[in-house]
């Protein structure tokens, strides 16, 4: 592209989401120019790192209040009954093959966690949809190093090839008359009298009507300062960090764990070409690097999990690649969708962990939007919709502190025992009383929670006490005291998942 290039919408984004979005307005008949690296070259993506489940109740925990649960299996659902149509349109109109759907998914489960179970399938039961329930001795075949005490089969909740989809969407994209891919960053989104202007990151400019904010977690980065000017909430990034096996093992089906320390639980995921993903971390980060590298800690948590909840002979598998994703997701965990303070300028991101499932209703919910302005007026994902930040009590629920101490207690832990019941009776106590100190881990752990006021943030507020920057310097009485300063804040704030 040379010079200046006016279109009827620009997408920033080349995730799940921000394809999807530009394949329904394409549909709709308006020129979209697709702004953003190909998803294969696309660091820190969500999409390209994800696992690919399409978790209609396997994300259920017995947690949630029931109304929270009706919303989002509700949302789910109606986003997997466009599936079928949207997966065979996509492969009409790219010329690939149709992306399979691999039908089934076992939830294994420790007696500790059998109310999540009996949650999930409920809410699959509510939904009319089977969940079966089998002891937890050879399912599948497989063999971990601790018998599960249950598992559920939910036959009806499928997983699909991420690689596939990314790729059939891009050539279904591409291959359209009114489109055209711009293969660069976006520096710079600036909205004046007449239009909204982005600026490449090689300096080319490009002029819309509209534009799609669909960049997940680099919106933030993106916006800059504008960020508060058109009232976009918070948008924080979930790190995640998965693996790509070889394995002689034959994996028919999903099988996974339920959440559990604040992640979407480990998980085993069939991949047509004969390997298999092993998912996934969830570390709250505050600065994502995306391009870096998954850290020996991340990768021991999964080794460990899987090893233990699933199959004890994947520790013998070849790895074939480790990927980096940064989730997207908000202060209340529900997707943003739609217009700004100015309507121009919309949003389609903070999926967290079920972009991939809800990518056909968010695409369909954009392009109403566009064509029929204010038809998001009423949806819960409304971008802009009230999300006051809870104070620290409202996150110290029982469950959260029982996540929290199976984080402290390692990889493969679950809830259960004496000691973490006694401990997680101790962070209920000791986590306010840190906030309300005035030395500067007390100091350091009120920005932190600022930043971040979600469940996530609870061990990092931990580990603000290793952190050298937060330790009081030691003061000699030759030396006066140093004035009162506040340590930097963090860059990279880390939740393991266990």
């Amino acid at each position: 592209m040379t010079g200046r290039r006016t279109v009827d919408v620009a997408v920033v984004g080349t995730g799940v989401i921000g394809l999807a979005a530009a394949h329904a307005l394409l549909a709709r008949g308006l020129t979209v120019t697709v702004l953003a690296p190909r998803p294969s070259s696309a660091p820190g993506q969500a999409s390209a790192a994800a696992g690919a489940m399409l978790s209609l109740f396997s994300e259920v925990d017995a947690s949630q209040p029931e109304e929270r649960v009706e919303l989002e299996v509700s949302q789910r659902l109606r986003s997997f009954a466009r599936y079928p149509a949207w997966l065979d349109g996509l492969a009409a109109a790219s010329g690939e093959p149709l992306v399979p759907l691999v039908a089934g998914t076992w939830v294994v489960a420790a007696d500790a966690e059998r109310d999540d179970v009996a949650a999930i399938a409920r809410a699959a039961r509510s939904a009319t949809h089977p969940a079966e329930l089998h002891h937890g001795a050879g399912v599948d075949g497989l063999r971990p190093e601790a018998t599960p005490g249950t598992a559920l089969w939910l036959p009806t909740e499928p997983s699909l090839d991420i690689t596939r989809l990314l790729g059939t969407l891009g050539a279904a994209v591409t291959r359209h008359r009114n489109a055209h891919w711009y293969d660069s960053p976006v520096g710079s989104v600036t909205p004046d009298r007449t239009a909204v202007r982005l600026q490449c990151a090689d300096g080319t400019p490009v002029a819309c009507g509209r534009v799609v904010l669909a960049a997940g977690a680099g919106i933030p980065a993106l916006l800059g300062e504008q960020r508060r000017e058109l009232g976009v909430p918070p948008v924080l990034a979930g790190r995640g960090v998965s693996m790509v096996l070889g394995t002689p093992l034959t994996v028919e089906h999903t099988v996974r764990t339920p959440n559990a320390a604040f992640t979407c639980g480990t998980h085993l995921v069939p991949r047509g070409d004969g390997t298999v993903y092993l998912g996934a971390t969830n570390r709250l980060t505050l600065a994502p690097k995306l391009d870096g590298a998954a850290t020996l800690d991340e990768i021991a948590v999964l080794i460990g999990d899987a090893t233990r909840v699933i199959e004890h002979r994947l520790a013998g598998a070849e790895l074939l690649d480790t990927q980096v994703g940064y989730r997207p997701y908000t202060l209340d965990h529900l997707p943003l969708v739609g217009p700004t303070a100015d309507p121009r300028v919309l949003l389609a991101t903070a999926t967290y962990r079920c972009g991939v499932l809800l990518a056909p209703l968010l695409a369909d919910l954009v392009a109403d939007e566009i064509t029929e302005p204010g038809s998001l007026a009423c949806h819960p994902y409304r971008a802009d919709r009230l999300m006051p930040a809870p104070p620290l009590s409202d996150l110290l629920t029982p469950a959260t502190l029982r996540g929290l101490a199976d984080h402290l207690a390692g990889p493969g832990a679950r809830s259960g025992g004496a000691g973490q019941r006694q401990l997680a009776t101790l962070l209920a106590s000791t986590l306010p009383a840190v906030l309300a100190t005035r030395d500067p881990i007390g100091a350091a752990a009120v920005r932190l929670f600022a930043q971040a006021p979600v469940v996530e943030v609870l061990p990092s507020l931990l580990a603000l006490a290793e952190r050298p920057e937060a330790r009081p310097c030691p003061i000699t009485p030759s030396i006066p005291p140093p004035r009162s300063s506040s340590p930097q804040p963090v860059s990279e704030a880390t939740v393991p998942a266990t």
